[in-house]
């Protein structure tokens, strides 16, 4: 019938491999299109936005493909203290939005606390970890989008 290919999944679930891959490609597309519109309508157009790119595209291999799945892997706090970081991050690099790493970071610090929901110690750190994540991409956006303006 329909939806019988949908899982259920618990909002605490860890990522799958492939689930990461997308999550990654998400962010990766979060902040790429934004800086693209940024830098593309500037005068030094492709050549200002290639570096770019190639920034964003190292960030989200090195946060996706290294940092998270290495987080996960870390026993007790370790995972909620890598999302806080990360999300911690992600409002860090806000000064330097048109690169598009506030999206790549922040989604990092929202994946690895939405792991660590159901851990009843970690519970409240990893709840900021989101929020401060969430609101992170959120201001991206809100800048990105006064600045094309």
């Amino acid at each position: 019938m329909f939806g019988s290919g949908l899982r259920v999944v618990s909002i605490a679930a860890e990522p799958s491999e492939s689930e990461l891959a997308k999550i990654a490609g998400l962010a990766a597309c979060l902040a790429a299109v934004p800086s693209a519109l940024m830098t593309l309508l500037g005068p030094e157009g492709v050549r200002e936005y290639v570096p770019i790119l190639a920034l964003i595209v190292l960030v989200t291999l090195g946060v996706f493909a290294w940092g998270v799945p290495s987080a996960l892997n870390l026993y007790e706090s370790g995972p909620t203290a890598v999302a806080l970081a990360l999300s911690g991050l992600g409002v860090v690099t806000l000064l330097l939005f048109w690169t598009g790493l506030p999206a790549v970071l922040a989604m990092g610090g929202v994946v690895l606390g939405r792991t660590q929901l159901d851990v009843p110690e970690d519970r409240r750190l990893a709840l900021a970890a989101v929020r401060i994540g969430a609101a992170a991409i959120v201001l991206y956006l809100l800048l990105s989008i006064i600045y094309l303006l």
